[in-house]
């Protein structure tokens, strides 16, 4: 009876299962890579030096660089974006209510400042990726990701705003743009503005409240709360 030959491996084929692990490895080291180097300088074979395999192997689970781009969207972007949008599109998914769209929208802003804090090639790889001119994920991240979910949240703003509930100065697109530079921005460029004068105790938290504060208050002073307006009154009797 013969016996079958165990097929010859393809090249860069694993010995024994594909690990799932070397995979996210791989993932994880790209996005890292693009966001401190740019995707244009980042080679596969770059990404396999760092990982400790030889470049077949990435071709294994990336056979071509546009695998590995959507990969990056679809595993390590849209999660992320997800998890900062969710809460929000939930808010106001309901026609039957009115959400309070300040709040939602600054806590949205506040979401997305933690969340690109604890991850943090996110903010540099959006601003050089996505939002700068010629980035290699913007058309994917907009087509895939972007577009539906600011579309849901540009109409109810604009819905709002022609019953009055909205500043109506704001312009509804423009708002998760705004959103996103306000969040993204001090992060990405944290370099730069930590020099400034009373810049060493700002960490993730306080740029949260910050953005917070902008798109609740904007830079005058904040409303006096009922308990400084009873106070300062008591004071004037006294006087």
């Amino acid at each position: 009876m013969a016996t079958r030959r165990p097929s010859p491996r393809g090249p860069g084929r694993p010995r024994g299962p594909v690990r799932e692990d070397l995979r996210d490895r791989l993932l994880d080291i790209a996005v890292q890579r693009f966001a401190r180097d740019g995707i244009g300088a980042t080679t596969l074979a770059a990404i396999a030096r760092e990982a400790g395999v030889t470049a077949p192997m990435v071709h294994y689970h990336f056979a071509t660089r546009d695998q590995l781009l959507d990969a990056v969207v679809d595993m390590r972007l849209k999660p992320l974006i997800d998890q900062v949008m969710e809460p929000a599109l939930t808010a106001i998914a309901d026609d039957g209510r009115v959400p309070d769209l300040a709040r939602t929208v600054a806590g949205l802003a506040q979401r997305m400042v933690a969340v690109a804090s604890a991850t943090p090639w996110f903010p540099t790889l959006w601003i050089r990726e996505i939002a700068s001119e010629g980035g290699q994920l913007r058309e994917r991240v907009f087509a895939r990701i972007a577009l539906e979910r600011a579309t849901v949240l540009v109409e109810r703003i604009a819905r709002a705003q022609a019953a009055g509930a909205v500043n109506a100065a704001l312009q509804p697109p423009l708002v998760m743009v705004s959103v996103i530079g306000l969040a993204m921005l001090p992060l990405a460029t944290r370099a730069l503005w930590s020099r400034l004068p009373h810049a060493e105790a700002i960490d993730a938290q306080a740029i949260g409240r910050h953005v917070a504060a902008l798109l609740l208050h904007g830079v005058g002073p904040a409303p006096a709360s009922e308990d400084n307006v009873a106070g300062k009154a008591g004071r004037k009797m006294r006087q």
